[in-house]
């Protein structure tokens, strides 16, 4: 299993010092749309841009994953993924 860890950046980046265990970047990727989803229902970051920054442990941004609602834009684009 691979560390993996969900940042979560809005103009200020909230770091996550624990992170989770996942079997691969795919893995990573479901849990981050899932923490996506849960900062969206909090309804904290309307008025902003805001998305999960997945990090492997070696350092590297997996991929991007906005939050939905996040500075009133419906059609935002949800995942951006590096390679």
């Amino acid at each position: 299993m691979t560390r993996y860890y969900f940042d979560l950046k809005n103009g200020v980046t909230q770091r996550d010092h624990a992170g989770l265990d996942c079997e691969n970047d795919t893995a990573a990727i479901a849990n981050g749309r899932k923490i996506a989803d849960q900062v969206a229902l909090q309804g904290v970051h309307k008025d902003h841009a805001c998305h999960i920054s997945i990090i492997h442990e070696d350092g590297h941004e997996v991929m991007r994953v906005q939050v939905a609602g996040a500075t009133g834009q419906k059609s935002a684009p949800r995942l951006k993924k590096f390679s």
